[in-house]
């Protein structure tokens, strides 16, 4: 019961305010019972005049008691009030957007819960404000780069005493950077589409293993330019979801894989099936992860090995991550310094 009121502030109110008004009664019906009583023994009243005199301090008594009661409750409101005024105030600095304002205030009841709730959500659009101005950075960096190589190999180019073998390398340069933006271009607009997808747009049944396979050939100049083996182990699976997002999930792992491995290595391929979900486990023996690089390698453009940044934007895992969390799965990873990333993704089956 004394746990119950604590969590309402209605509850409380009502018990503050009975309270004060009982207590203001009691003591304005004390104060003037005992001015009633030395007056009416000091001057020796008759009982009429004394039935009067006890009229007025009744009336007398009622008066006070109100004044005193209505301070104290106003005093008590007062007090109830203040964090909400706090809070009010708060919401006006955020309107303005300052994000760091928290609100001291430690209680079960309703505006305690509020004034959590406040601080949680100042957090959470701090948090987003520090992505949005990380990634309008990363935006203008990776546009501001391959556009000042484009511009300066194309003024290059309009010197005519160039030969034809640094017309050559020039032209490629700018094709690279070119096609670099293009992909960058296709990756934000499928990355923005993916934000706002919550299902998958088409569900179809499919051969899972056999796109796994699918993908390995695409990716199979770079794979073999490396000298890298390929330990498959695919079983049969038929699943139905969306196959050209899955897709993605496959050739952007894998092509991590390749990426970041040592020459001569070995890319182990795993596809499981159990009774409700399929386990694919893509592991390969590179660098590895740090532990900071860990917590942030699904984050928009972010870039764990700077030296591998021409050949990448920084959104293919946080692309895998959204198509996985739109077909309900989950994408896990293990990681260790010299030893090597396996990627662990996660997709349910559905019921039949």
């Amino acid at each position: 019961m004394i746990k119950n009121l604590s969590n309402s502030i209605r509850a409380k109110g009502t018990v503050i305010a009975i309270g004060i008004m009982f207590l203001a009664c009691v003591i304005s019906f004390g104060f003037m019972t005992a001015l009633f009583m030395a007056v009416h023994y000091n001057d020796n009243l008759s009982i009429a005049e004394a039935h009067e005199l006890f009229r007025y301090y009744m009336i007398a008594t009622l008066i006070l008691c109100i004044v005193l009661g209505s301070s104290l409750l106003y005093l008590a409101i007062r007090k109830v009030s203040e964090p909400i005024i706090r809070i009010s105030n708060a919401t006006k600095e955020v309107a303005k957007g300052d994000f760091s304002i928290k609100i001291d205030y430690l209680s079960n009841d309703e505006i305690g819960v509020l004034a959590k709730n406040f601080n949680k959500m100042t957090t959470e659009l701090g948090n987003m404000e520090y992505l949005r101005k990380d990634f309008i950075s990363n935006v203008s960096h990776e546009l501001k780069t391959p556009v000042a190589s484009i511009q300066g190999f194309a003024e290059m180019l309009q010197n005519k005493n160039l030969s034809e073998e640094n017309v050559h390398v020039y032209t490629t340069i700018i094709i690279e950077e070119t096609k670099r933006l293009s992909n960058l271009s296709a990756n934000m607009l499928r990355l923005s589409m993916l934000d706002h997808q919550s299902i998958p747009e088409s569900g179809k049944l499919f051969s899972l293993d056999e796109q796994i396979r699918r993908a390995i050939v695409l990716l199979e100049e770079k794979w073999t330019k490396r000298n890298l083996e390929l330990a498959i182990d695919l079983e049969k699976i038929d699943y139905t979801g969306d196959d050209s997002l899955t897709q993605q999930i496959w050739l952007n792992i894998i092509d991590n894989a390749i990426k970041f491995s040592r020459d001569s290595g070995t890319i182990s391929i795993q596809a499981k099936k159990t009774a409700d979900v399929v386990v694919v486990r893509i592991q390969d023996q590179g660098m590895g992860i740090s532990d900071v690089d860990q917590e942030r390698i699904f984050e928009k453009f972010y870039q764990a090995d700077k030296s591998h940044s021409q050949e990448g934007s920084g959104l293919g895992l946080a692309i895998v991550k959204r198509i996985v969390e739109i077909h309900g799965g989950d994408i896990d990873f293990t990681s260790k310094v010299g030893q090597g990333t396996t990627f662990i993704i996660t997709l349910p089956l559905p019921l039949e």
